[in-house]
């Protein structure tokens, strides 16, 4: 398999707190990966080491090594880097703009001014995003207006028109309710052919139904990392199967 980021002894420290300790991980390619494990464990910081958001902390110091698509992290532009790994976040945050609008700003800032390009790209995004049925007649009103899940469907399709090769996503679903977390669910299965998916949950069933490999974190550490099916039905560590039986977290 194809692997799009390879992790290789990373620590990271917030002054004298150390948050990472010895990270190693192979992510693969169009698949998508699973960050399990208790609050405050490291699961959000390292998914943001994987599109250097870390480096917008003053005190954050990362030592050891990433790997992206066999590129050097570090050696690459930053900004060229969040275009290729995108990024989700727990609370949507559509833009105080028009649906239309949301989705043509990235590639707008691109360069891009062609108005038929531009409605090819919204009009694409927004179908790979499973929202543009639900839209359709409203593009140029308020994304404000629109409900939660709609709302972070918005972000994935604003995430999407930027054409990256894998997309974050940082608890995506807390937020939602049952049904707009189904759908988002089912949306991110579909995005894994186009895309690399990792994705940061609390929600272990989330984890179990959606996800292609899962890493377990406590501690900062990865206790365990496998194919899902293995982590969830035979785990190899005592504290993997503690936590996704229940005992504790």
């Amino acid at each position: 398999m194809e692997t799009i980021f390879t992790i290789s002894d990373v620590n990271l420290h917030y002054d004298q707190n150390q948050v990472l300790h010895s990270i190693h991980l192979t992510i693969y390619k169009n698949k998508i990966t699973a960050f399990i494990g208790p609050s405050g464990c490291g699961k959000s910081t390292l998914l943001r080491c994987f599109n250097r958001m870390n480096d917008l902390i003053d005190n954050c110091c990362i030592n050891g090594n990433i790997e992206f698509a066999t590129k050097n992290l570090n050696a690459m532009n930053p900004i060229e880097l969040r275009t290729k790994v995108g990024m989700v976040f727990q609370t949507p945050n559509p833009f105080p703009m028009s649906i239309f609008e949301n989705v043509a700003y990235g590639p707008k800032c691109q360069g891009v001014r062609n108005k038929a390009e531009l409605n090819k790209i919204v009009m694409d995004s927004l179908k790979k995003a499973s929202l543009y049925e639900e839209v359709k007649e409203r593009l140029h009103e308020s994304a404000l207006g629109l409900s939660g899940g709609q709302q972070q469907r918005l972000c994935i399709a604003r995430c999407i028109a930027m054409s990256p090769e894998v997309i974050l996503m940082d608890e995506p679903t807390s937020a939602l309710d049952p049904i707009a977390t189904l759908k988002i669910e089912e949306l991110i299965t579909t995005l894994k052919k186009d895309f690399s998916i990792i994705i940061v949950t609390h929600n272990m069933q989330q984890a179990a139904r959606i996800s292609d490999y899962t890493a377990f974190f406590l501690m900062g550490e990865i206790v365990e990392y496998g194919k899902t099916t293995d982590i969830f039905k035979n785990p190899q560590n005592k504290k993997t199967e503690d936590y996704i039986t229940g005992r504790f977290g």
